[in-house]
Protein backbone atom coordinates (compact mmCIF):
# COMPACT_ATOMS: atom_id res chain seq x y z
CA UNK A 1 0.00 0.00 0.00
CA UNK A 2 1.39 3.44 -1.00
CA UNK A 3 1.60 6.14 1.61
CA UNK A 4 0.91 9.66 1.12
CA UNK A 5 2.12 11.82 3.70
CA UNK A 6 1.65 15.68 4.19
CA UNK A 7 4.04 18.10 6.85
CA UNK A 8 3.41 21.57 7.77
CA UNK A 9 6.85 22.49 8.55
CA UNK A 10 6.80 26.19 10.82
CA UNK A 11 10.38 27.89 11.15
CA UNK A 12 11.25 30.56 13.42
CA UNK A 13 13.03 32.73 10.79
CA UNK A 14 13.36 32.52 7.01
CA UNK A 15 17.06 31.91 7.33
CA UNK A 16 16.15 28.87 9.29
CA UNK A 17 13.79 28.06 6.48
CA UNK A 18 16.56 28.34 3.78
CA UNK A 19 18.73 26.38 5.32
CA UNK A 20 16.49 23.58 6.04
CA UNK A 21 15.25 23.46 2.67
CA UNK A 22 18.94 23.33 1.03
CA UNK A 23 20.03 20.57 3.28
CA UNK A 24 16.43 18.40 2.84
CA UNK A 25 16.46 18.06 -0.42
CA UNK A 26 19.69 16.49 -0.14
CA UNK A 27 18.55 14.33 2.43
CA UNK A 28 15.48 13.71 0.48
CA UNK A 29 17.65 11.54 -2.21
CA UNK A 30 19.48 9.36 0.37
CA UNK A 31 15.75 8.22 1.12
CA UNK A 32 15.04 6.57 -2.03
CA UNK A 33 16.16 3.51 -0.57
CA UNK A 34 13.11 3.25 1.95
CA UNK A 35 11.00 3.78 -0.99
CA UNK A 36 10.39 7.39 -1.84
CA UNK A 37 8.87 7.68 -4.64
CA UNK A 38 7.78 11.25 -4.86
CA UNK A 39 8.85 14.63 -2.99
CA UNK A 40 7.09 18.08 -3.48
CA UNK A 41 8.18 21.17 -1.86
CA UNK A 42 5.78 24.42 -1.65
CA UNK A 43 6.87 27.70 0.10
CA UNK A 44 2.91 28.12 2.36
CA UNK A 45 4.72 31.41 3.50
CA UNK A 46 8.30 33.23 4.15
CA UNK A 47 8.83 30.49 7.17
CA UNK A 48 6.40 27.77 6.32
CA UNK A 49 7.12 24.82 4.05
CA UNK A 50 4.83 22.21 2.88
CA UNK A 51 6.50 19.06 1.80
CA UNK A 52 4.28 16.10 0.09
CA UNK A 53 5.43 13.01 -0.57
CA UNK A 54 4.70 9.32 -1.73
CA UNK A 55 6.53 6.29 -0.02
CA UNK A 56 5.50 2.58 -1.27
CA UNK A 57 5.13 1.10 1.76
CA UNK A 58 3.67 2.17 5.35
CA UNK A 59 7.25 0.15 6.70
CA UNK A 60 9.05 2.70 4.45
CA UNK A 61 7.22 5.93 5.73
CA UNK A 62 7.86 4.83 9.35
CA UNK A 63 11.47 4.51 8.57
CA UNK A 64 11.41 7.61 6.76
CA UNK A 65 10.07 9.57 9.92
CA UNK A 66 12.64 7.92 11.84
CA UNK A 67 15.20 9.08 9.95
CA UNK A 68 14.00 12.53 9.51
CA UNK A 69 13.30 13.05 13.05
CA UNK A 70 17.60 11.99 13.70
CA UNK A 71 18.35 14.16 10.84
CA UNK A 72 16.44 17.30 12.22
CA UNK A 73 18.59 16.06 15.79
CA UNK A 74 21.42 16.09 13.59
CA UNK A 75 21.40 19.74 12.29
CA UNK A 76 19.30 21.24 15.62
CA UNK A 77 16.41 22.63 13.12
CA UNK A 78 13.98 24.66 15.70
CA UNK A 79 10.94 24.06 14.13
CA UNK A 80 7.06 22.84 14.71
CA UNK A 81 6.10 19.83 12.40
CA UNK A 82 2.30 18.35 11.67
CA UNK A 83 2.52 15.02 10.04
CA UNK A 84 -0.59 13.43 8.06
CA UNK A 85 -0.17 10.00 6.57
CA UNK A 86 -2.84 8.35 4.64
CA UNK A 87 -3.43 5.70 2.12
CA UNK A 88 -3.29 6.72 -1.49
CA UNK A 89 -6.75 5.55 -3.02
CA UNK A 90 -6.58 7.22 -6.29
CA UNK A 91 -4.07 9.65 -8.15
CA UNK A 92 -5.57 11.99 -10.83
CA UNK A 93 -3.45 11.42 -14.47
CA UNK A 94 -2.46 8.13 -13.29
CA UNK A 95 -3.92 4.90 -15.06
CA UNK A 96 -5.10 2.59 -12.63
CA UNK A 97 -6.23 3.04 -9.11
CA UNK A 98 -4.09 1.65 -6.17
CA UNK A 99 -5.44 -1.13 -3.94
Amino acid sequence: MAVARTNIINFFSEEDFDKYFALHKEFAKSLKECGLLEATYVRASSTSLLYFSIVATEEGAQEILRRANQWREKYDFKVDVITFDGEILYEYGKEKKLS
